[in-house]
């Protein structure tokens, strides 16, 4: 934590340093990373005006207040920080990390050789670029493939789902189950 001090009109007391440092030792245990803070302090005739800047990561936090006393303004711009603090703090905790969705999917075609043990090769790979389709649209996909097999993300599901020909002609979908 690294702060520094302006004041504007008045000097910052080593007790006024020391009274904002320790109220800040607080922000530590909600923010845990390195953080840089600049206070400032102003006197107009019968106010104290605190600005107090708090730059975590890539945010910026400010609070300011502006009473009678010094220390009551170092108080109250430490409340809006630290109201700004937990907000920032809640919003990085709520966030949903959903993985992005799949674009292209690595399609093996494999080979079997007749030995006492089956080994299978890899003799083709192929990526098939996966689209939003219903399944009906699929379908119509299907006849123009040759490859007998449409992989697409079903527009009501949201899923991946794999469209294939069977031996007997009819089609096959796979579709993964619900979580």
């Amino acid at each position: 934590m690294q702060i520094d001090y302006t004041g504007r009109q008045m000097e910052i007391t080593p007790d006024l340093r020391q009274y904002t440092e320790e109220r800040l030792q607080k922000f530590s245990r909600l923010l845990q990373d390195r953080w840089h803070t600049h206070v400032t302090l102003t006197a107009q005739r019968h106010r104290r005006v605190a600005e107090i800047r708090l730059k975590v990561r890539d945010h910026v936090l400010v609070g300011i207040a502006e009473t009678a006393d010094a220390r009551d303004s170092i108080n109250g711009a430490l409340d809006k920080l630290r109201r700004q603090a937990v907000r920032l703090v809640e919003r990085q905790r709520t966030r949903k990390r959903r993985p992005k969705p799949t674009t292209v999917i690595l399609l093996n075609v494999l080979q079997s050789s007749r030995t006492d043990h089956e080994v299978r090769q890899v003799l083709e790979t192929e990526r098939i670029p996966i689209k939003p389709l219903t399944v009906d649209e699929a379908v119509g996909a299907l006849d123009l493939k040759r490859r007998g097999v449409v992989v697409f993300r079903n527009l009501e599901t949201e899923r991946v789902n794999v469209l294939y020909r069977r031996e007997d002609g009819n089609l096959g979908l796979i579709e993964p189950e619900q979580e």
